[in-house]
This record gives structure tokens, sequence and C-alpha cells, in this order.
């Protein structure tokens, strides 16, 4: 059976947890998509087409769900996704996001929280009664304990890593904010971005992302492909509170 686990790319570290949980559980008998795992998708694949084609096989949708994740537009997207197609939806809850305070349209699934003594037994339980499968996979105590201590600590890591990189972003946040809002739109995609600041692309995109998630900026999509930004009143404000402008 295949299941697709979908998260935001910072929560990377708990989705290869999970699977290899997932798969180490039901031996072999579900096979998990992870988009951050190099085995699903390797360098020259068109990752879009990966999605779409491991979306198409799914037979359940698995989704983290934090406080940072359930606004975002590729969550619900995939999520939107796995539902048009009549594949059943659970949200696993953590770092904070309970259950029963989803948003919609996460809210109209019920949602498991990772960060019980539970879980384990609750998403086999699940895994089982949504895969229609008929062999219960053993697993014992210390497995369950251990299963929870890792999630545990990846959860951990992730906070961790998105804490020293709120730290490290404000001064770089606030350069690029101010040259989009000081620039012409054509000039604001990651691109030209990065030669004028003198900074590598991917490094830029990834605050670009940053900025369209507090939506200080928002993005336009061009006939190229490319995406031109502007500032948002949000962001001129904030531009304004730190007197950058």
């Amino acid at each position: 059976m295949n299941l697709f686990l979908s998260h935001i790319a910072s929560e990377g570290l708990i989705a290869l947890v999970l699977k290899e949980w997932i798969q180490k559980i039901f031996g072999g008998r579900i096979k998990v998509f992870v988009s951050s795992d190099i085995r699903n998708i390797t360098a020259g694949d068109i990752w879009l087409n990966n999605v779409d084609q491991a979306l198409s096989k799914a037979k359940i949708l698995l989704v983290l769900c934090s406080p940072s994740s359930v606004n975002r537009p590729w969550v619900n997207f995939e999520t939107g996704g796995a539902w048009i197609k009549r594949i059943p939806v659970i949200p696993l809850c953590h770092s904070g996001q309970l259950a029963g305070s989803l948003p919609t349209p996460l809210s109209f699934f019920q949602g498991l929280d990772i960060n019980t003594r539970d879980f384990p037994k609750a998403l086999i339980d699940n895994l089982m009664i949504r895969g229609k499968l008929k062999k219960r996979p053993r697993m014992g105590n210390k497995s369950k304990k251990r299963m929870n201590r890792e999630i545990a600590s990846a959860i951990r890591q992730v906070a961790a890593t998105t804490s020293a990189r709120a730290k490290s972003t404000p001064d770089k946040v606030g350069t690029i904010l101010k040259l989009i809002s000081t620039s012409n739109t054509e000039d604001c995609n990651y691109h030209k971005l990065a030669k004028i600041l003198k900074m590598d692309p991917n490094v830029v995109d990834v605050y670009l992302r940053h900025l369209v998630d507090r939506k200080f900026i928002a993005g336009n999509s061009r006939e190229n492909g490319n995406s031109c930004y502007t500032t948002t009143d949000l962001g001129r404000n904030f531009l304004v509170q730190q007197n950058l402008l």
C-alpha cells in the first residue's frame, strides 16, 4: 500500500522519522512517499510530476500539522488534492497544534496528536482501518517508547533550527524586503535580487519564501516561470516599524 506524507520543508526531519518507523512497523507492506527524501525525489527529477504520481497512487494521506504549517499553501494544496481523489486524510498534530483546533479545511478530518503516549498505537489502528489491512503488525512497548522518543527528538531539533534561523534572518529579511519595495517589479525575481545582493540565488529564494510565508511580499508568476515579488501593506508596515523606510 502506498502512503503520502505531506509536510513543509522545515519539518522534513519529522517526516523522515515517521516514514522510517511506519515502513519498519509494517514490514514493507506500506511504502511512504516523502518529498524531502532524496530516494523519492532525486536530482534531475521533475519534482511536481513525482508528487502528482505519488498522490495518485496513495491510499492514505498523512499531513504534518503545526502552527507553522497549517496555513501554508502547499500543505493545503496536497490535502485538497487528496480530498478530490477521495483519499483518506489524517492530520498529525505537533508542536502546540491540537487536533481539536485545526483550521479549515484540515478541521474537516479527524486528526491525531503526535505528542501523546499512545500515538504509535493510534497511528497503527488508523492505518489498519483506512488501509483495510488484515494482518496487524506487532509492536512491543519498548519499540513504542523508542518511536515516541525519536519523534520527540526530531520535533525538538526542528524547533531549535527554526529558532536559530529566526534569530539570524532579520537583517537579511529587512535588506531584501527594502530592496523589493524600492525596485521595479521586473527586477524583483530571485535571480536579479541575488545578483544585486551578491548572494547565492538558492539562499535568496529561501528568504523570499520566508517573506511570502509572513505575508510581507506577494509573488506574481511570469510567462518564463519566474515569480516577481511586490511588497504588501504588512511588509511596508514592517519596514516603517524597523526604520528601514
